[in-house]
């Protein structure tokens, strides 16, 4: 495993990008997490050294294509949210799960409004809902994705 810990974060973006294309119900996706963004938000608070802003804007890329969606889209986003995670890391990191939460739904929140204004300037309108419903769940299931990220970047020795 310590030959190939360099993969780990590749594959965990990759995980992240599958359980977004994972087929839901039609009601429950304006309530799927950003498993991108938060995948990302942990990666930047935790090696800011090796995720930044470019990994945030080749990893939105790769979501813009595979939800077929404007190109550049999700980059915004994601390289917004990381670039304010960059900023702000340091703070973060010592704060108890339930504060990290907080701060995660309003990244999650300033991701998601800036996704639904680019779909508005399209000329589609999203339902209210879909401006709180993933941001909600992704602060709900912040601290079981911190907690298994670093287990596993642990347990790869990564630092």
């Amino acid at each position: 495993m310590i030959g190939l810990n360099f993969l780990v974060i590749p594959l965990s973006l990759v995980l992240g990008l599958v359980l977004m294309m994972i087929p839901l119900p039609e009601w429950t996706e304006i309530y799927r997490p950003d498993w991108i963004a938060l995948v990302l938000i942990y990666w930047s608070m935790a090696m800011p050294q090796r995720v930044g802003l470019w990994v945030a804007f080749i990893s939105g890329l790769f979501v813009d294509v595979t939800l077929g969606t404007l190109l550049g889209q999700h980059s915004l986003a994601l390289t917004i949210i990381v670039f304010i995670n960059l900023n702000f890391h340091l703070r973060i990191r010592v704060m108890p799960l339930v504060h990290q939460s907080l701060y995660v739904f309003l990244l999650l929140l300033i991701n998601q409004l800036t996704v639904v204004w680019i779909e508005g300037m399209m000329q589609r309108e999203p339902p209210v809902m879909a401006y709180f419903g993933a941001p909600l769940v992704g602060m709900a299931i912040w601290p079981w994705v911190f907690i298994a990220l670093r287990d596993i970047r642990r347990k790869a020795q990564l630092s």
